[in-house]
């Protein structure tokens, strides 16, 4: 059976006026549509609805019956509409966006506050996890977007880079001797003069970077505690357990624990800080607007190069 919504709203309005010429008027039909509607609704019913003759038109016992069964569907079906369209509607007012944890604290309160106020209206629902299930989040469609450096790849995402954070070392205060920037900006270090203290490590595979620039100061294959968390590395460097390596992306969490901070120079590094999106999906209208002022808040806190 394939019976419209059309044909049901044709039928309570051939029941009420009871005259083809009166309701194909009001349904903006010709006659003969109307006509040949409700042939195809008697035939999908297997009988008879409506007794024709020259003057009148009236409902048979069938179709008596039929009218407040068509009545309530119908209700039913406006209802439902109606309510899926207040939750598309609310949809349209919520982004959900999934970082790493270390990202979440460094800056991204700024980021929702600098948003609020060009969209005020919409909520932001943060999730703080780790790399593998934000690019997992965007894949499965329950976040809207996601924000990381150096993605693994993966077929069922896009990524775009959005700026370019610097390499940072990080120690106690006074392990790494730095003098003030003449700039104003962050004191710099250069890979040879790193100090001669344990290298503390990521798990991450990004920790294959680092090595690189290690292994050229002999420094790559120290035994050394390697830890899951960024986090980890900035509060295990502020206690003088020794020195770590962290993407600009982490300056405000390193800047409020108190640690010593430096831009790696000689060879000076760069890490893409990319947008991850559901590829064949259309991108939420309101990703562009959080990129901007996600964009806005990295430069003006120092996180973007």
């Amino acid at each position: 059976m394939n019976v419209s919504t059309r044909q049901l709203k044709a039928f309570l309005c051939l029941a009420r006026l009871q005259s083809f010429t009166r309701a194909a008027e009001q349904l903006h039909i010709t006659q003969a549509g109307l006509s040949a509607m409700m042939r195809d609704l008697e035939t999908q019913f297997d009988c008879r609805l409506f007794d024709r003759t020259t003057r009148a038109v009236s409902l048979t016992p069938a179709g008596l019956q039929l009218v407040p069964r068509v009545e309530r569907m119908l209700a039913e079906f406006g209802d439902a509409c109606l309510a899926l369209g207040k939750i598309s509607a609310h949809a349209k007012r919520v982004l959900t966006v999934a970082v790493a944890p270390v990202v979440a604290a460094s800056f991204l309160a700024e980021v929702c506050e600098h948003f609020a106020k060009a969209e005020p209206e919409v909520t932001v629902r943060l999730r703080d996890v780790n790399k593998e299930r934000i690019l997992a989040m965007v894949e499965s469609g329950e976040v809207d977007v996601g924000f990381c450096a150096q993605p693994n790849p993966a077929s069922a995402t896009e990524r775009l880079s959005l700026f370019k954070c610097h390499l940072l070392c990080i120690a106690r205060p006074g392990v790494l001797k730095l003098k003030p920037a003449r700039d104003g900006g962050l004191p710099t270090t250069s890979w040879a003069q790193l100090p001669t203290l344990p290298i503390l490590a990521s798990a991450d595979p990004s920790q294959g970077l680092i090595d690189a620039y290690l292994e050229r100061i002999g420094r790559a294959h120290e035994e050394r505690p390697a830890y899951e968390s960024m986090p980890t590395i900035i509060a295990m460097a502020a206690g003088g357990f020794g020195i770590g390596f962290v993407p600009s992306f982490a300056l405000p969490t390193c800047l409020r624990l108190g640690v010593e901070v430096a831009r790696l120079q000689r060879p000076s590094v760069e890490i893409d800080f990319y947008r991850i999106t559901k590829k064949g999906r259309e991108v939420p209208r309101l990703v562009e607007p959080f990129v901007a002022s996600l964009v806005a808040v990295a430069h003006r806190v120092g996180v973007a190069r």
